[in-house]
């Protein structure tokens, strides 16, 4: 009996939701055949079966979470896997510059390096040389795909090929086996890393080959590069026949069907529901559970929808579109055991109600994340927080509040730096940092986001605000990247902007203060002048009193107040 794990499905998530299986115990299957359907925070993936033979035990149910490493599915017989099994961890990635590892059949190996996201592990799209090939030094050898780009990994060393690890659809991780060299190579240095962050080490964000993103897609006869392609050019490649070799759709097939509008993205689609599909059952259809909570709250049939997101899910934007368009509606019936609130409740007020169905709901993907993230937290941090008023009355009218905010936090970073910094409470360290990169709570029907303001201290108002405004919407269309997320030296939580005077906002180590912004209220306030009405805005600052003083914490929050008093 073989048994297979689920594997990381490239997000570093700890599992991932059951969403349909394609195969039924019993079934015997082929190396590469779809089994399962499986849902992680971001996309609908669909699993392949590492081996050929039948199938004699399915772990798991249609809503079931199945934890990484996991069994997933067991088989019967002597089935031949397709690539050695490789651990969901390995050691640690190797850098692209350095000499591959040596073989044991006296040839060199050359292991997948971090190719720039630091993701753990990439996708075989397609192999460009075969085992036998004689390969020149910095030739393309493999297409990999990443959650976010299609990259070139170039050939190391020049030499002769021995063993290619893994077909098209497996996902390697980094640092496990890519290409097996016969004999001996002169190893050289990869080509030069591109643009690495300023906070980044050395290697940190060292990316191998060209990487294709944005317009410039190539692999003409790779799956996933089409498709990307026709995600940006919004075709249907359900609508699209395929010139390429055994009727396979290639890129001028989806550039010709854009320019000739013969396949736009969700025509068919919304005229009818997929023929032979369960419309009643949202597990039929790739789509997050925010997408059918939003499905639900419309109305809107997900069969009507066009599958615009990743690896064929429907979108928040695909619902939204049929939704403006009037097009036919899902005949959704009140579960039995359902609250909601009265409509009178909501009514002349921006806070729609929400219906509530009593039954469990498994906590995964960005909440997961959020509930681990405040667990840690709780374990390691020594909160205090600190809370006071600052009158905003000098503001003028039009003055944008967050852009305010992110710019009183860059200044009191400079009158009291140690608020602004990392804290190791093992080794007992603090990084105090020079620059100011401000991580801005979004919530979300998914959860809660904290995309990163990097080098906010070198930026004016107008282009911090112009760059928060692009962080929300590459949230709204799942286009966030982890490096977006990543690096903040200090957060901001503008909690007012729905309701709250004050709060204990949660810190996220390593960092050591995060600033909690309040709701605007009207004030009677003494001043030289009498009396007058003011406008207060309360503000609640918690820090990590292992790494700050209670005094520097003063001081930095006087000079927040300080930044926010002034009238421009």
């Amino acid at each position: 009996m073989k048994t297979f794990n689920l594997p990381d499905l490239g997000e570093g998530l700890p599992d991932a939701e059951v969403v349909r299986w394609l195969v039924a115990e019993g079934d015997t299957v082929a190396v590469d055949q779809p089994m399962v359907e499986m849902e992680t925070a971001k996309a609908v993936v669909e699993v392949p079966s590492p081996f050929a033979g039948k199938i004699t035990k399915l772990h798991g149910q249609a809503g079931d979470v199945i934890q990484v490493g996991a069994v997933l599915v067991e088989f019967d017989g002597d089935g031949s896997s397709a690539a050695p099994a490789a651990p969901v961890a390995e050691a640690a990635p190797a850098k692209p510059g350095a000499a591959p590892a040596a073989g044991s059949a006296g040839g060199e190996v050359f292991k997948l390096p971090d190719l720039g996201e630091g993701l753990p592990d990439a996708e075989v799209v397609r192999w460009l040389v075969a085992e036998g090939d004689t390969v020149a030094v910095d030739q393309p050898m493999v297409e990999m795909e990443t959650a976010k780009a299609v990259v070139e990994v170039p050939s190391p060393l020049a030499g002769t090929i021995a063993t290619l690890h893994g077909q098209a659809g497996d996902v390697i991780p980094v640092g496990s086996p890519l290409v097996t060299f016969a004999g001996s190579g002169a190893p050289v240095e990869a080509a030069p890393a591109a643009e690495a962050s300023d906070e980044g080490s050395a290697d940190a964000g060292t990316v191998v080959g060209a990487v294709e993103v944005g317009n410039q897609i190539v692999a003409e006869s790779a799956n996933a590069v089409v498709k990307a392609l026709a995600r940006k050019l919004k075709v249907d490649l359900a609508q699209v026949k395929g010139t390429g070799s055994n009727g396979s759709i290639t890129q001028a097939d989806v550039k010709a069907a854009a320019k000739a509008g013969s396949a736009k993205a969700g025509a068919a689609s919304q005229a009818a529901p997929v023929s032979g599909t369960d419309t009643s059952n949202p597990l039929a259809y790739k789509a997050s559970p925010a997408v059918r909570a939003m499905a639900r709250r419309l109305g809107v049939d997900l069969g009507h929808c066009a599958a615009t997101g990743r690896k064929g899910s429907i979108t928040r934007d695909d619902v939204q579109a049929v939704a403006d368009k009037g097009a036919p509606q899902a005949a959704v019936a009140a579960p039995a055991a359902t609250q909601a609130a009265p409509a009178a409740a909501a009514s002349g007020s921006r806070l729609q109600p929400v219906t509530v169905t009593v039954e469990p709901q498994a906590v995964r993907g960005v909440r997961r994340a959020m509930a681990q993230g405040m667990a840690h937290s709780h374990a390691t941090v020594v909160p205090t927080t600190l809370v006071e008023d600052v009158n905003i009355s000098a503001w003028r009218k039009g003055t944008d509040s967050l852009a305010r905010y992110i710019r009183a936090l860059v200044y009191a970073s400079r009158i009291e730096p140690a608020l602004n910094a990392w804290f190791d409470g093992e080794n007992m360290e603090r990084l105090l940092h020079p620059n100011v990169n401000v991580g801005i709570a979004v919530d979300t029907p998914d959860g809660l986001y904290v995309p990163v303001v990097h080098g906010a201290d070198q930026m004016n108002m107008g282009q911090s605000r112009a760059r928060v405004q692009e962080l929300r919407d590459k949230i709204s269309n799942k286009a966030i990247k982890p490096d977006d997320l990543a690096n903040a030296t200090i957060t901001l939580s503008n909690f007012g902007s729905i309701a709250g005077r004050y709060g204990t906002p949660v810190v996220s180590p390593p960092q050591v203060a995060i600033l909690g912004t309040g709701r605007f209220r009207n004030e009677l306030q003494l001043t030289a002048k009498g009396v007058e009405n003011q406008k207060m805005l309360p503000l609640s600052l918690t820090f990590d009193h292992r790494a700050c003083t209670g005094g520097e914490a003063a001081r930095f929050l006087a000079a927040v107040m300080e930044d926010l008093a002034k009238a421009e």
